[in-house]
């Protein structure tokens, strides 16, 4: 597909992350040199252990924000123009092990609780867009049963490769294709639902709304689509999320976008609401 990378786009994603890092190892390291007198409630003993503790935490966040942010800037394929599939992320055997640590172990979880949402039941024909290595789309294909199908599509031809390797390997028959979100090869009317979990973000801001219409025009009248993306939180424990910071500012708002452009492209009965992991929320709507 002939993607290349903007450096300035991917320079000032790694020097904010890398500042950012840098900012909460400095507090860590305030914290652990804080003086004996700061007034305390309990001994000092205990508070000077709730201190290294917090130190320790904040070191912690800030070599992975600083770590993930080198990574993830060096490792990601942007084309901002309408038809490039846009973030292409390429290191896909990676990309688990990394999912797996952002959500605590709580993937499988979070998975099923998408699921859930979207109301996957037993013979329908399910569209995962942006699928990454395919775990969802496998999932989903243990609820549709034999009766139903499901496919997935990413940009990412690793991806997509890391994906049939799965496949192959829990025997489950699903189709994985190699397709941009804005030019879905698939018919007109073909799917009961989409589903797209934090991908839209990673589309240039004007192909974002040309990916929604194709999810409709795949939908059947009565279809559905879910899609899931980073929700403003509130509190210090939202901005120091792992996923946010990982992401950027500019995703934090995301799901309000998201759910905006749906309304735009046709969708109705639109509702919105958190995942019930972190910063995660989605935005379910009915084609007609």
């Amino acid at each position: 597909m002939g993607h290349h990378l903007i450096d300035k786009p991917r320079h000032k994603f790694l020097k904010s992350h890398l500042l950012l890092g840098a900012v909460l190892l400095a507090c860590a390291l305030i914290l652990m040199h804080w003086p004996a007198t700061w007034p305390v409630i309990g001994s000092v003993a205990v508070t000077s252990v709730a201190l290294h503790v917090a130190a320790g935490l904040l070191a912690g966040v800030g070599i992975l924000v600083a770590a993930l942010g080198a990574l993830w800037s060096h490792t990601l394929a942007r084309r901002d123009d309408h038809d490039a599939p846009g973030a292409v992320i390429r290191w896909a055997r990676f990309y688990d092990w990394l999912v797996a640590t952002l959500s605590f172990g709580r993937e499988a979880r979070a998975r099923e609780r998408t699921l859930d949402i979207a109301g996957i039941a037993a013979g329908e024909r399910v569209l995962d867009v942006g699928c990454g290595t395919g775990t969802l789309a496998l999932a989903a294909k243990r609820r549709v049963g034999s009766g139903g199908s499901v496919h997935g599509v990413d940009a990412s031809a690793e991806m997509i490769a890391r994906a049939e390797t799965k496949a192959t390997h829990s025997a489950l028959p699903v189709t994985f294709e190699v397709a941009a979100a804005q030019s879905l090869p698939f018919a007109d009317a073909t799917f009961d639902v989409v589903l797209c979990t934090l991908a839209l973000h990673h589309l240039p801001e004007d192909a974002r709304s040309a990916a929604l219409a194709e999810m409709r025009r795949v939908l059947k009248p009565t279809g559905r689509a879910l899609i899931v993306e980073i929700s403003h939180g509130h509190g210090i424990w939202a901005a120091l999320n792992p996923v946010a910071l990982l992401h950027g500012r500019e995703a934090v708002h995301m799901l309000d976008e998201a759910a905006a452009l749906m309304e735009r492209a046709g969708f109705r009965h639109i509702v919105t609401g958190p995942l019930g992991f972190g910063v995660l929320g989605y935005a379910l709507a009915r084609r007609n």
